[in-house]
């Protein structure tokens, strides 16, 4: 089969077109992209002018498993104490919500009750890379790679309604509003000084 189909290859790039060309969709591979070095991971993601953001998963819905990148940066920083994963548990909340101008990431009286609950011990003996599977999804019609981090977060409340719970959606989830577009404090005044400086904005708007 090898000289049949190879013989005549000369670089990586021809070996992966040709494995293209043999196989179609039935081929399948992975590749660490980037983070090789846990050590620089957890060094970048403690300092103090870094401010961890969003993984890429979005936008590779069917091929990228990126999901669990804030469990990660709490597993690193846990490597540290208490102190650390206190650090980053603001770096992921409060933080970002102030940088941005949206009402969120505390959990002060009055405050929405937004939160997740994290077993430490699920957590501790959590591998990511481990847990990357294929599952069919009905709504793409065919498969996707997704992360599965089960027993590590046993509850997520939205607006105070629990909607994960002992590694399943609730019931009432998609069936009531729970969450809302977090707008920037600032949104009202930012578009009424739009609608100032181009009188004409406001008459297309409407």
């Amino acid at each position: 089969f090898f000289n049949e189909h190879f013989h005549e290859i000369r670089t990586e790039g021809e070996f992966v077109l040709k494995l293209l060309c043999l196989f179609d969709t039935d081929l399948k591979w992975s590749t660490v992209s980037a983070n090789r070095s846990l050590e620089t991971v957890r060094e970048t993601l403690m300092d103090p002018l870094l401010l961890p953001g969003f993984n890429d998963s979005g936008a590779h819905l069917s091929n990228m498993a990126f999901y669990d990148g804030n469990l990660r940066a709490l597993k690193l920083a846990s490597l540290g104490g208490e102190s650390d994963v206190s650090f980053m548990v603001k770096r992921l909340t409060q933080d970002p919500a102030e940088i941005f101008g949206v009402s969120g990431g505390t959990l002060d009286v009055g405050d929405k009750a937004d939160l997740i609950l994290v077993n430490p011990e699920n957590l501790k003996a959590y591998v990511g890379e481990d847990s990357a599977r294929r599952v069919y999804r009905e709504e793409y019609q065919h498969e996707q790679l997704v992360n599965r981090s089960d027993g590590v977060v046993p509850l997520v409340m939205i607006s105070g309604e629990i909607a994960w719970q002992d590694d399943a959606f609730s019931e009432s989830l998609g069936k009531i509003k729970m969450g809302q577009v977090l707008r920037s404090k600032n949104s009202q005044k930012i578009k009424s000084e739009k609608e100032q400086a181009t009188p004409g904005l406001a008459l297309k708007a409407s």
